[in-house]
C-alpha cells in the first residue's frame, strides 16, 4: 500500500499537470529538474515498459555520448511533475497496488523488537491504523521520522545537516515554432565569480532557465523581476541562445533552506528501530549543484527491491544491509557534495565582494574544462560520473586520461582568472535599471 499525502493530478495532459498539480508535499516541484543517467539505468533494469511509456510521453532523452560500453543508458529530460504524474500512473495501474492520495502519515505502531522497537504500522492523521511488515518512509526532506523515533523510545543514530546558504532561481520557457534545444549534452552552465547560471531541457518542447546566487547577495530580490531576469540570461554567452529560442511559460520563481542532509539508523552496527527504513530524500538528500538527487533515490529504491526477500522474515537484517549499502554507495557522493558546498559558498560570497573567478583545481574541474575543449573522452568520462554511471576512482584508474587531467591541471596559469562570463560590475547594473 502506497499512502500520499497530496491528491493526484486532474488530467493527464503535460501542460495540465504542471501548470494545475498542486504537490505541497514536494515544495521545489516548480523548479528545474535533472534526471541523471542512473535514473535512466534503474528503469532499464528493472522496468523498461515504463522507461518507454515516459518516453512515449513526450519526456526526452539527453543526448549525451557515454562512449563504448554505455550505448544504452539514458537520460531523461523532463518537468519534475510531469515525469513523476506519469510514474504515479502507471503504478496505479500496476495489479496488487493499493494507492492512496491524500493521506498523511501521523506516526508509526510498533511492538517491542530484538532489542529496539519493531514497526508494525503506521497510523494517518485521521487516527487510522495501517498494519505492515515494513514501512517504508518516503517523505523527503520534511520527514518527520526524528519526531516518529522519539516517540516509540528511539532516536536518529546520525542526523547531520549542513546548511548551504543559497539561493536557487528558475524560470520555464516553451521552444518557439520552428526551434530546437541549443543543446542536449547537459550541463550548458555559465559560472560567475558570485553566481551560477545553467539550463536545463525538458519534455515536450519545454526548458528551463535556472541557477543560484548567495544568501548574502543583495541582488537576488531584483533576479526575480522576469525582465530583469531576462536581460541577465541574455548577456551570458552559453545562456542567451536558449533565450532566443523559447518563450517563458512561468515567472521566476526562488527557493532557498537549501541543504544537504544525512539521516541513518544504524549506530555502528546496530540498527536503532526494526521494520522501518528510510529511502531518498528522507534518508539523504543534497544539494541541487551536482543534480544527482533523483538519481540517488531512484539507486538506493532499487537497492531495497533487491533486499525484498527480507521483509517479514529478517527486517534487522534489512535495516543493516540498507544502510550498508548507502553508506558504501552513496555516502562518498554525499561527503563530496559537502565538501564542494562548503567551498562554493565561500566561494560566491568573495564573488558579492569582487573577487574574481576560481580556476580549476581539481579532477572534475579539468574534465569539465577539456570538455569545453572539444576533449571527446573527457567528456565521456565527464558525463558517466556527472550522471552516477561511473565512479571518478574508475575514469582515473586510466592512465592517459589521468596524464591528460594532470597535465591540464599543472599548465593552468597562475594569478586572476579574470571576472568570468558577466562581470559583477555588469550584473549589478542590468539589474538596477
Amino acid at each position: 500500500m502506497l499512502l500520499d499525502s497530496d491528491k493526484d493530478p486532474v488530467s493527464d495532459s503535460a501542460d495540465d499537470i504542471f501548470f494545475g498539480w498542486h504537490r505541497p508535499g514536494v515544495p521545489q516541484s516548480m523548479h528545474g529538474h535533472v534526471f541523471r543517467g542512473r535514473v535512466g539505468r534503474v528503469l532499464r533494469e528493472e522496468a523498461p515498459d515504463v522507461l518507454d511509456r515516459l518516453l512515449d510521453c513526450g519526456i526526452e532523452k539527453a543526448g549525451y555520448d557515454f562512449g563504448t560500453g554505455f550505448e544504452h543508458d539514458v537520460s531523461p529530460m523532463s518537468r519534475r511533475l510531469v515525469f513523476e504524474a506519469v510514474l504515479r500512473r502507471i503504478v496505479r495501474e500496476h495489479p496488487g497496488v493499493q494507492f492512496r492520495s491524500g493521506v498523511r502519515a501521523a506516526g508509526l505502531d510498533s511492538v517491542s523488537g530484538t532489542g529496539v522497537p519493531r514497526v508494525v504500522g503506521l497510523w494517518t492523521r485521521w487516527g487510522n491504523r495501517v498494519a505492515a511488515d515494513l514501512v517504508i518512509d518516503c517523505c523527503g526532506r520534511r520527514s518527520a521520522s526524528p519526531r516518529w523515533l522519539e516517540a516509540l523510545g528511539s532516536r536518529l543514530a546520525v542526523d547531520h545537516r549542513q546548511s548551504c546558504d543559497l539561493y536557487y532561481f528558475a524560470r520555464h520557457y516553451r521552444l518557439k515554432l520552428g526551434s530546437q534545444f541549443p543543446s542536449t549534452t547537459f550541463p550548458d552552465i555559465d559560472l560567475t565569480p558570485y553566481g551560477i547560471f545553467l539550463v536545463m531541457g525538458e519534455d515536450n518542447g519545454t526548458f528551463c532557465l535556472a541557477g543560484g546566487l548567495s544568501k548574502i547577495d543583495p541582488y537576488r530580490t531584483p533576479l526575480r523581476d522576469g525582465t530583469k531576469f531576462e536581460r541577465v540570461m541574455a548577456r551570458l554567452p552559453t545562456i542567451g541562445p536558449w533565450l532566443e529560442a523559447g518563450t517563458p511559460i512561468t515567472e521566476v520563481r526562488l527557493i532557498g533552506g537549501i541543504a544537504n542532509r544525512r539521516r541513518s539508523l544504524m549506530d555502528g552496527n546496530d540498527p536503532v528501530v526494526e521494520g522501518y527504513v528510510l529511502l531518498g530524500d528522507a534518508s539523504l538528500y543534497t544539494n541541487a549543484t551536482l543534480g544527482q538527487g533523483i538519481a540517488m533515490g531512484f539507486w538506493q529504491a532499487q537497492a531495497l527491491v533487491h533486499r525484498t526477500d527480507l521483509i517479514g522474515r529478517d527486517n534487522r537484517r534489512l535495516v543493516c544491509e540498507l544502510e550498508t549499502w548507502t553508506n558504501q554507495t552513496l555516502g562518498p557522493r554525499y561527503a563530496r557534495q559537502v565538501q564542494i558546498d562548503e567551498a562554493m559558498v565561500q566561494s560566491l560570497r568573495a564573488g558579492v565582494a569582487g573577487a574574481p573567478m576560481n580556476k580549476p583545481s581539481d579532477e572534475m574541474s579539468a574534465l569539465m574544462a577539456l570538455r569545453a575543449q572539444g576533449d571527446k573522452e573527457a567528456a565521456a568520462a565527464f558525463h558517466r560520473i556527472d550522471n552516477l554511471l561511473t565512479d571518478p576512482s574508475e575514469e582515473f584508474a586510466d592512465a592517459e586520461l589521468n596524464g591528460r587531467v594532470n597535465e591540464f591541471l599543472r599548465d593552468v596559469p597562475h594569478g586572476s582568472a579574470g571576472p568570468g562570463p558577466l562581470p559583477r560590475h555588469t550584473f549589478e547594473a542590468l539589474l538596477r535599471n
